[in-house]
């Protein structure tokens, strides 16, 4: 039996963040981002600057917590965790681009499109897209059949059922009146489903069972839906200071938001009662927990 530590209840006062596992995540991100020797030194640069540009690693963070939870080494699933990293990086630089969100910063530097021109961004984020895969093909030790799997997770996520769909409708509708439905499929593209991904490629590969795959998938649909919430909320609440990006451009150009059709107020009680689920799914399983529930809650404190 996993050790439970339903007796050590999470409180304010706690840390809630594993900073340990970002901090494991960066090393091995500043490994990866070494290979590249032979690629154009222009290339190497951006692919360094946009990696290495701070971030939480929530999404590979995610990743190595369930296996931690498991059981597990974590230490194993780096390079699929670091995989993930690559794919939400290209995702924020093409988000950055004057075609998309047209934002200057992120995570309060230049976007790489200010720093290197729009081509190379482009082709930067393309770069990072494509070694994703390289990085679970080459460096992630496990039998092909796990390995396949986590592909597959990683390119739906990722393509016309995932984040492009999400994006998509983003842009597609912006400016205009969506259902509360529509909304809520953009919202579970755009960004449910690579934390969905993160989640279920720790589980596949540290052996969860079916049963507790199925726990933790929906464990992450909730917390997709909360993190997307909570960064909804932020745009209107926070500064360009405290969350490294231009603020309250959701509402300038006019983007569809929780806050914009439900209020401030609601959506942080829609958001919260995501992350109280996602809680109880994870309390209610025999593995040790305590940390998924830390970075749950995590998401209600967070401030950028």
């Amino acid at each position: 039996m996993y050790f439970s530590s339903k007796k050590n209840k999470v409180t304010d006062k706690d840390n809630l963040y594993p900073v340990f596992l970002a901090s494991e995540i960066n090393k091995s991100l500043i490994y990866y981002t070494g290979k590249y020797r032979n690629s154009p030194y222009i290339l190497r640069k951006a692919i360094e600057y946009s990696i290495r540009n701070g971030g939480k690693r929530f999404r590979p963070v995610l990743c190595l917590l369930v296996s931690k939870s498991l059981g597990k080494d974590y230490h194993n699933i780096l390079p699929t965790a670091c995989a993930i990293e690559f794919i939400h990086t290209y995702s924020l630089i093409h988000d950055d681009l004057p075609s998309m969100d047209n934002d200057d910063f992120r995570r309060g530097k230049p976007s790489c499109h200010k720093k290197f021109g729009e081509d190379i961004a482009i082709l930067t984020g393309d770069t990072l897209f494509a070694e994703a895969f390289n990085l679970v093909l080459k460096y992630q030790i496990a039998d092909d059949s796990k390995k396949v799997r986590v592909l597959k997770e990683i390119a739906g996520a990722s393509g016309a059922e995932g984040m492009a769909a999400g994006q998509v409708v983003d842009v597609y509708y912006t400016g205009k009146k969506i259902s509360r439905k529509k909304l809520e499929y953009m919202d579970n593209n755009k960004t449910g489903k690579l934390i969905s991904a993160s989640v279920r490629c720790g589980a596949i590969l540290s052996g969860a069972s079916a049963e507790d795959l199925d726990k933790f998938t929906k464990y992450s649909e909730n917390l997709g839906l909360a993190f997307q919430i909570t960064d909804d909320i932020l745009d209107v609440t926070s500064s360009r200071d405290v969350i490294g990006k231009t603020s309250g451009k959701d509402s300038i150009q006019n983007k569809n938001t929780f806050p914009d059709m439900w209020g401030l107020e609601k959506s942080k009680a829609i958001a919260e009662e995501k992350i109280n689920n996602a809680v109880s799914i994870v309390e209610s399983m025999d593995i040790d927990y305590e940390w998924l529930v830390k970075i749950a809650r995590f998401l209600i404190s967070r401030k950028a």
